[in-house]
């Protein structure tokens, strides 16, 4: 079994070998699960006592012994459910204080093919209907993967009603042929490649064997390049 799900949980190691011990045996002492689990009698006591606590484990006492069970692996949901509450309850904070922290960032470095594409989530996450989304083209065709993210890409634009301009190389049109959200034009002089700006972040990013994207938050940046794209797309 795969446990690192269950450590997704916010569960320790030892705190999941309990509770598959008390699966597999049901109701039992905690003698049995020590034996089972293979740990130390006070690993397995504090494990079974921080189960207890998180809802995960109950126990009844028979004469002086306490025979302990583990709730239903379903309501494991439950306890899902309970730590999104939780974060529920904090989450306004947590934005808070990351707005306060994009204020004051000037750029981030993301890395691998889901970093990056999650950084091109992240230039576009604010912008609204009617805003401006220019970008130099990648070259990706032989990338399966950067394919389908910019597909995706493509119907979110859309969605949020941005004007998407681009500019590629004459080799690269039967590329973007297909993708009719988009307005290209494609000069037959050699462009920079790899940058996309909206509203007043820029992204600078290349695919090759280690993916690696830089978002500049800069209004002056943002401006430059745009300025830059725009002369040459009336040219």
């Amino acid at each position: 079994m795969d446990t690192a799900i269950l450590e997704g949980l916010g569960l320790s190691k030892g705190e999941i070998k309990v509770y598959l011990a008390l699966i597999e045996f049901g109701e039992t002492k905690a003698g049995i699960v020590i034996e089972k689990a293979g740990m130390a009698s006070s690993a397995v006591h504090n494990s079974i006592n921080s189960l207890i606590g998180k809802g995960l484990v109950s126990f009844a006492k028979k004469g002086k012994i306490k025979h302990y069970r583990a709730v239903p692996p379903r309501q494991l949901m439950d306890f899902i459910e309970e730590k999104k509450k939780k974060l529920a309850e904090i989450l306004p904070e947590l934005e808070s204080r990351q707005m306060l922290a994009k204020e004051k960032q000037e750029a981030e470095v993301f890395e691998g093919i889901k970093g990056v594409t999650a950084m091109l989530n992240m230039l576009i996450e604010d912008a609204r209907k009617g805003d401006d989304y220019l970008f130099f083209a990648i070259d990706v065709e032989e990338n399966e993967e950067v394919q389908k993210f910019f597909r995706m890409y493509d119907a979110k634009r859309k969605e949020k009603g941005l004007v998407v301009k681009g500019l590629a190389p004459k080799e690269l049109k039967p590329l973007f042929a297909k993708r009719k959200v988009l307005k290209m034009k494609y000069p037959s002089f050699p462009i920079p490649s790899n940058i996309s700006v909206c509203n007043d972040k820029t992204t600078l990013f290349s695919w090759g064997k280690k993916p690696v994207g830089y978002l500049i938050k800069s209004r002056q940046i943002a401006d430059m390049y745009k300025d830059f794209f725009n002369r040459l797309w009336k040219n």
